[in-house]
């Protein structure tokens, strides 16, 4: 009886819990839903990571220009359940929801190897330029928005 447990705690363990990939309100993030919107900007950020602070006073900028220019996004808070997340985020509006990826699923399907940063992503699922967590980067980013 033990053994038959185990093929079952281990599908659960691989197909995750249902907070995988969730809103900041709750609600399910399909990335495919998002992309269709495309092209979309990713944030990739979480509070305990080397220079978040500094990173997340130049949120609001990416969320203006992305507000400004028609692109729609996510902030992506990695390996982190909502729940277990304090209220210590930026102040956004809702052109960049904050989506929490508990297994960093986002981190891995995109290859982000330094964070935090911002990807631009096109309607195909292809990173089209990547930066971060340099202000000046964030800022180029920022620019090349306008351009597309």
């Amino acid at each position: 009886m033990k053994l038959a447990a185990v093929p079952l705690i281990v599908a659960a363990a691989v197909m995750g819990g249902g907070d995988d990939l969730q809103t900041a309100g709750g609600a399910a993030f399909s990335l495919p839903d998002l992309l269709s919107r495309g092209p979309v900007v990713l944030v990739f950020w979480n509070t305990w990571l080397p220079g978040a602070g500094e990173f997340a006073k130049l949120l609001p900028g990416v969320e203006t220009a992305a507000k400004q220019h028609g692109w729609p996004g996510a902030v992506i808070v990695f390996q982190e359940r909502r729940s277990e997340v304090g209220h210590d985020f930026p102040a956004l509006g809702d052109t960049l929801p904050f989506v929490f990826d508990r297994r960093g699923e986002l981190l891995r399907r995109f290859q982000v190897t330094k964070a935090p940063a911002v990807l631009l992503v096109g309607r195909d699922g292809k990173v089209r330029s990547r930066c971060g967590p340099d202000p000046a980067e964030v800022a180029a980013i920022v620019r090349e928005m306008a351009r597309r």
